[in-house]
């Protein structure tokens, strides 16, 4: 593949700017050598982890630098660069966009947990099952009828037994136990799907 940008720098004669010279190891890269890739990602990595640990927790931040290499890859490989000379700029862009894409993620749960009455300490007591990721069960538990969470958080936050779930939610013990059945086997049928607001 040849890249018209490296033979022909783009002058701007009103401003005195031209485009800079591309690196070899860059164009190489977006060529598909994968050693030139290995290279690139080793040049940028620490403007990346800078990036992230401004940001971030350290083990959070190295999942973060870890994902946007990823998607610099996958950007060069689809051949969605379009001026390889400022490559560095390109892989800040994919930083803050990963970024503000984590942000609104983490703002959808907070408002979940607000809309629907679950707590972080409701979450660590549901980290007891680590196959199952947190945001998809916060997105399950508040896909639930009303009554249905309410049982469900008695039975397993508060450790109440039936008698009690029973008084305090005018039902029979063995309503009790059968919508908490039902609303066991709706929330192991979600878990297995995709969380909604990614459908």
């Amino acid at each position: 593949m040849s890249h018209e940008v490296a033979a022909r720098p783009r002058e701007v004669p009103d401003e005195g700017l031209a485009v800079p010279p591309v690196d070899p190891v860059v164009l190489r890269a977006l060529d598909g050598d994968v050693d030139a890739e290995r290279e690139v990602c080793r040049r940028l990595m620490p403007a990346i982890r800078a990036f992230s640990h401004r940001r971030l927790r350290p083990a959070s931040a190295e999942d973060f630098a870890q994902d946007v290499l990823v998607l610099l890859l996958e950007a060069m490989r689809a051949r969605r660069v379009q001026e390889p000379a400022r490559l560095a700029s390109f892989a800040l862009g994919l930083c803050k966009n990963l970024a503000r894409d984590r942000a609104r993620s983490s703002e959808r749960r907070r408002d979940l947990l607000q809309m629907y009455g679950l707590t972080e300490d409701d979450l660590v007591s549901f980290d007891a099952l680590p196959e199952l990721r947190r945001e998809k069960l916060e997105d399950c538990y508040s896909q639930l009828a009303d009554r249905a969470r309410q049982v469900i958080r008695a039975t397993f936050c508060e450790d109440d037994v039936d008698s009690e779930i029973a008084s305090a939610l005018a039902m029979t013990e063995a309503n009790v136990r059968v919508v908490r059945h039902r609303t066991l086997a709706v929330l192991r049928t979600c878990l297995e799907g995709p969380i909604s607001w990614l459908r």
